[in-house]
Parts: C-alpha cells; structure tokens; sequence
C-alpha cells in the first residue's frame, strides 16, 4: 500500500499537485486555467502573527498553533440568521 502510494504521489507536480502526464504536456499548456482563489482562515492567522512577530530574535523558529476562538459557533450561528 505504500509503494501504491509513493508511486502516485511521483506522478504528481511537486508544485501543484496535478498529474505530471497532464501538467508537463506541451500540447496542454494552454488549457491550464485557475479557479478565483479561497482564503483559509487559519494560513490567514498564521501569516499575520509572523507579521506581528517579524523583528523578533529568530522569527523563522517560530511556530504558531492555530484553532477557533471559543464561542465560534455562536458567532457562525448568529451571522447564518
């Protein structure tokens, strides 16, 4: 099951994800197209706690924990009425 497994992963663009035989085709090149683009939360709160944290000692050490604040799903409720 591994092997199965590194083996479709080798198919695939290290950048993209999308199947070599596809992505590398020179007739294809031009049909390549990209969707509007989806923020995620969380990369989101990560890449403004690195801002925030810039000038400190290291600042490529840090790591950031990310989750939801408590009361969410209050909120989430409240704005889906």
């Amino acid at each position: 099951m591994a092997l199965a497994l590194q083996e479709y992963e080798d198919s695939l663009c290290s950048g993209c994800g999308q199947p070599l035989h596809e992505s590398m085709n020179p007739d294809l090149l031009e049909e390549w197209t990209t969707m509007d683009p989806h923020r995620c939360g969380s990369c989101t709160a990560i890449a403004v706690a690195a801002e925030v944290n810039k000038e400190a000692s290291h600042p490529g050490a840090l790591r950031y924990v990310v989750g939801l604040r408590s009361g969410w799903e209050d909120r989430l409720a409240a704005r889906a009425e």
